[in-house]
């Protein structure tokens, strides 16, 4: 062996050992990193989730509502068309109607309103 030559064989260890010191930092740095991006992508994804999901329970109320309200006894039908007692009678026999009896009427609020729309 030269002289010297075991001072660089030392060196060149040493470095490799920095080196892997470095990249094992360097990974740990970056799995850290990746956590916090994950749980911050995460957070984002359950605020919007939640969002949605308050949107649809509205939606499912407003539906709720829509549902019951859309079938109509005559004073509904009157009151739907914003029309006079008078008014009402007179058109009447012209508006779309269900009979569940002989004499028990219903109209569809929706119904109603594209009658409304096409006169």
């Amino acid at each position: 062996m030269r002289d010297g030559e075991g001072r660089n064989e030392g060196f060149v260890e040493a470095s490799r050992a920095f080196s892997s010191t470095e990249v094992a930092k360097t990974l740990s740095e970056t799995r850290e990193a990746l956590r916090q991006y994950e749980t911050s992508a995460l957070a984002d994804v359950a605020h919007i989730l939640s969002g949605v999901a308050e949107s649809l329970a509205h939606t499912t109320r407003d539906l709720a509502v829509v549902s019951r309200e859309e079938w109509l006894d005559a004073e509904g039908a009157r009151r739907h068309l914003k029309r006079t007692r008078k008014q009402f009678e007179r058109i009447a026999p012209h508006l779309p109607r269900h009979y569940v009896s002989e004499r028990g009427i219903l109209y569809n609020a929706r119904e109603l309103d594209e009658w409304l729309m096409n006169r």
